[in-house]
Parts: C-alpha cells; sequence; structure tokens
C-alpha cells in the first residue's frame, strides 16, 4: 500500500514540478503561438504553457510510467489509460482515469470490494491468479470506450484476458501482465440512480470471469457463455448484491420495452448464433441467469454446499472435469450434495432434461407435473411422473418474483423458432399427441391444473448433430458472427430502449456449437389448442 501511494505521490511531484517548469520557461520566453501573430505576452504564455501540461498530464505513459493499458471495444485494438490511485487496501487497488469526473465514492467501493465482495468470492470460486505476483487485483475505473450515445447500450465492465499473458510491444493489443478489471466511469455510475448496487455488482460479476480464465486455460478449454456468464450473474447475488430484479423482470417479460415476450423462445444454449438485438442478449443474460440460480440453489442445503458446486464448476470435480458444456456441467453438478439420481437420472442428458423441465413448469407457473408428456430416444411420445421431483426441488425464495409473476404466454405471432434450450409459454392444452413438426428426444410439455396454460420445451442439448436438419437448420457460432454480435450490444438495435447496462465479456470467440433449430407452427394456427 506504501509503495504504490508514494507512487501516486511521486507522480503528482513530478507533475508539479513539470508544470512549474514550463510556466516559468512561458513567461520568461518572448515566442510565437498561434495567439496572435506577433510576439506573446508573458500571460499568454503562461496560459499555453498550462494548456501543454493538461495535455500531457493526461496523456498515459504505459511503457515505464505506471499507467495502465485498456482495450478499445471499438477498434478492438489497446490504447494506454493515464491513472491515479484513488484506493488501496490489501486485496485490490483501485485507479480512475486521469482528468474523468466520477460521481461516486470509490474509496468506500474499494474497501467494499475487498471486504465483503474479494472474501466471499474466493470462498465460493477460489484464490485468482497472481502473474504480476503483487497479492492483488486491480480496477480501473474509466470511460470504456465501447460507441455508447445517449440513451443506448453500453458497456458496464469487462475482464480482458490479454492481461493473463506477458505483453507483446508492437502488437495491437498490449497486456498489463496483471489482474485487471475495467469498470465504466460514466453511464454505470448514472445507472446509480436508479439501482444503487449496480457498480458493486457489476465489479462482482466480473471478478468470477477472472478467477475463471486461468482454469479454462489450463483445460484449453472455452467455456459455454451461457455458463461463464450465468454463473457471474450469480457471483453478484452470492457478493451480496442480489436477487438481479431486472433480470427475472426480462426473463418473465415484465420489462415489455427492453425484453417484450420474454424469455418465450429464446435458447440460452446458442449464445452466440441466434440474435444480434440487444433485446435477445439481454434476454440470454436473464436465462442462463434464472437456470444457473436454480442449480445453485438446489445443489445443496447450505451455503458451503452450493458453494462447492460452484467452485468444482470451475475448477473440476473429483475427475477433473469443469463445466465448459452442458454436459459437463450436469456431471458436476451430479457429485452436489443435494443430487438425487432417483428423481433426477443416472445420465447427464437426462439429469438436463428433468432439471430444464423443472425450471420451466415453475417458471410459468405450469405445475402439473403428475403427466409430463416427452418425446423419448426414439421420439415415440411417454408420459413422466416428475412430481416428487418437483415436491424435492422447488424455487426457492430467490426465484420469488418468478413464482409472483410467471412467464407471460408467447405474443410472437407466424412461425416461430423452436432450439433446444428453449422452451414457449402457450394458453390452453398443448399436446405432444398432434405435435406436427419435426420430432426431437426431450421435446416436452408441462400443463397447469385444468390444462389451462402449457410450455412446450425442447430440454435437450447436444455435443454431435447432423449439420442437416430436416425443416431447420444448424449454424455454428463464427469469430465473425460473434463480433458482429458484441457491437450490438454496445449500440443497440433501436433508440428507445434506455441506457442498457451489458457485461462485456471475455473477448474470446466461441468454440463452434452446433445446434438444432426448426420451425414451429403456433397452436393458434391450428383447429384447437394442439399443434
Amino acid at each position: 500500500m506504501v509503495s504504490l501511494l508514494n507512487k501516486s505521490r511521486i507522480k503528482s511531484i513530478r507533475n508539479y514540478f513539470l508544470l512549474s517548469f514550463i510556466a516559468l520557461w512561458f513567461s520568461f520566453c518572448n515566442i510565437k503561438t498561434p495567439f496572435s501573430g506577433k510576439e506573446s505576452s508573458n500571460d499568454n504564455n503562461l496560459l499555453l504553457g498550462v494548456a501543454l501540461y493538461t495535455v500531457f498530464a493526461n496523456s498515459g505513459n504505459c511503457e515505464t510510467g505506471g499507467d495502465l493499458w485498456a482495450r478499445n471495444i471499438q477498434t478492438q485494438s489497446s490504447y494506454c489509460v493515464p491513472v491515479e490511485l484513488v484506493a488501496s487496501n490489501t486485496k485490490v487497488d483501485v485507479y480512475k482515469e486521469r482528468g474523468l469526473s466520477v460521481n461516486y465514492d470509490l474509496q468506500t467501493f474499494g474497501k467494499e470490494f475487498n471486504d465483503t465482495t474479494y472474501p466471499k468470492l474466493v470462498s465460493t470460486f477460489g484464490e485468482p491468479s497472481d502473474v504480476d505476483k503483487s497479492g492483488k487485483i486491480k480496477i480501473l475505473v474509466l470511460d470504456i470506450r465501447d460507441g455508447a450515445t445517449a440513451n443506448s447500450s453500453y458497456v458496464a465492465g469487462f475482464f480482458d484476458p490479454v492481461n493473463y499473458f506477458a505483453d507483446q510491444p508492437g502488437t495491437s493489443l498490449r497486456s498489463n501482465y496483471a489482474e485487471v478489471l475495467y469498470m465504466d466511469g460514466k453511464e454505470l455510475i448514472d445507472a446509480l440512480v436508479s439501482d444503487p448496487t449496480a457498480f458493486s455488482s457489476t465489479a462482482a460479476h466480473e471478478f468470477q470471469h477472472l478467477i475463471r480464465y486461468p482454469y479454462m486455460v489450463a483445460t484449453r478449454a472455452t467455456d459455454d457463455s451461457w455458463i461463464n456468464e450465468g454463473t457471474s450473474e450469480v457471483a453478484s447475488d452470492i457478493a451480496g448484491y442480489g436477487p438481479q430484479k431486472y433480470r427475472i423482470n426480462c426473463f418473465r417479460g415484465a420489462d415489455s420495452t427492453r425484453c417484450p415476450n420474454g424469455v418465450n423462445g429464446v435458447s440460452f444454449l446458442n449464445w452466440s448464433t441466434q440474435s444480434t438485438t440487444s433485446s435477445v442478449i439481454l434476454k440470454q443474460y436473464a436465462f442462463a441467469y434464472a437456470f444457473m440460480r436454480y442449480l445453485y440453489d438446489i445443489s445443496g442445503n447450505t451455503e458451503a454446499e452450493k458453494n462447492e458446486f460452484f467452485r468444482k464448476s470451475v475448477q473440476g470435480n473429483s475427475i477433473g472435469i469443469r463445466a465448459g458444456s452442458a454436459s459437463q456441467l450436469m456431471s458436476v453438478f451430479r457429485e452436489s450434495s443435494r443430487f438425487n439420481s432417483t428423481l433426477l437420472g443416472t445420465l447427464g442428458s437426462d439429469t438436463f432434461f428433468r432439471t430444464f423441465i423443472l425450471f420451466m413448469g415453475q417458471s410459468a407457473g405450469t405445475l402439473n407435473f403428475t403427466s409430463v408428456e416427452r418425446f423419448d430416444a426414439n421420439t415415440n411420445l411417454e408420459t413422466l411422473d416428475l412430481s416428487a421431483a418437483y415436491t424435492a426441488y422447488p424455487f426457492e425464495s430467490t426465484l420469488n418474483d418468478i413464482v409472483a409473476g410467471p412467464l407471460g404466454v408467447n405474443t410472437a405471432t407466424g412461425t416461430l423458432s423452436f432450439s433446444q434450450g428453449s422452451g414457449y409459454a402457450f394458453t390452453g392444452n398443448y399436446s405432444l399427441s398432434g405435435y406436427g413438426s419435426t420430432k426431437y428426444p426431450n421435446m416436452t410439455t408441462v400443463k397447469s391444473a385444468g390444462n389451462s396454460k402449457s410450455v412446450l420445451a425442447w430440454a435437450a442439448y447436444s455435443t454431435s448433430v447432423s449439420t442437416s436438419v430436416k425443416n431447420g437448420s444448424a449454424t455454428s457460432t463464427k469469430s465473425e458472427e460473434a463480433n458482429n454480435r458484441y457491437k450490438s450490444i454496445i449500440l443497440g438495435d433501436t433508440t428507445t430502449e434506455g441506457a442498457l447496462p451489458v457485461c462485456g465479456t471475455q473477448f474470446i470467440n466461441d468454440e463452434p456449437h452446433i445446434y438444432e433449430s426448426i420451425p414451429l407452427e403456433q397452436p393458434s394456427s391450428k383447429s384447437g389448442n394442439t399443434p
């Protein structure tokens, strides 16, 4: 702490003497300036000196001056941010972009992160890396260069994995070779008016990414975005800033402006390929959060047991499997303390089916789990009784807002897209017995008492499927698609959405994931309420 503060004081003293020198030099020397066509007065020279000093003081020196590299989101290249140390604690140092006015108590934030967020998340996920051997992480508050404009989406914060590797001068992306989190000091600060915990919650979210990344590197894997982002959302809860009510409102469609129709038809599995509209992106965040929150809640009876599940999902379970994909997540979940194979199945695919349909049924308020319809492995129709599983694994209080206001019925018109890891809520009795589209295993329905409402869900994931799907399509994530999607997060697709904080993820192109999607004819276009 002393050495860092001394560096900050040394920089201030250096700048003071530099200003004094420039001011004296300009006051004693008559030189030609842009102020006039003749020799300038000493007053004008002094003003010019101050102006030049201001330019110098607000330009960074990341090579030798202790300033920090940051990524320009628009250009995907690094630039040097001049910084000043504003808070130093045992586990975190908080820096602010020099010259940036931040209407927020960063010293209090730094202490809160150091004393609360840091120990809680370390207890859950494990210690962060320490590539610079400082024993600390750095948090830089800056005006993130994301292209955000008034009333548009913006990047609230991000973790950049380039800092995990040694710097390579001469390249477009530069590394601080240190553990760094980047936090927005403009739009995110403005958001505190409506959400006082937005800044601290975002910092907790990004800290999970920072802790997780070295384990991804060690296993040479890129974790599925929905798992990584959903875990980060729950990490904010664990740090004390939840539940994430705006995510819940988006999930169920209560936020009709930003998330019309809720998560109806949205798949959280094909994260980077489904759409580039910011509305769908927000829904995917909401979906990933709610489902990961459910898994976390039912994984243990105590906070320690739940945290153990999350720690294994990041670091690896008893046989070294990490939660990088849906199947791996199920492998980790099956080792959690509350897991019951009699209720949730003996195979990972069956565990995913059962937990997902329990989640979707409770989310929509369709709770008749005694007669759940499903297409089996041979696409034959069967009926399952999951009532005992529902009794054992109900929503906990963290998801009470969904219980009180369930997912609304689908309002989209025309032919619907139906994908793995997605579902629709419909009015009336939607029965698989009359299903006319292409059938796949683990398509399922669960209904309310009296069949007044139904949920149709595709409770499956694929590790390998054909790239040719009858009456549908299979697509894969490509780097250019991921880049375009990220730009849309920043710019938004309309100007009516308001300022939407969206996590700047890890800037890693996802591995290609094949997923199945088929057109689904709406029940209302057929006779009665059957497809």
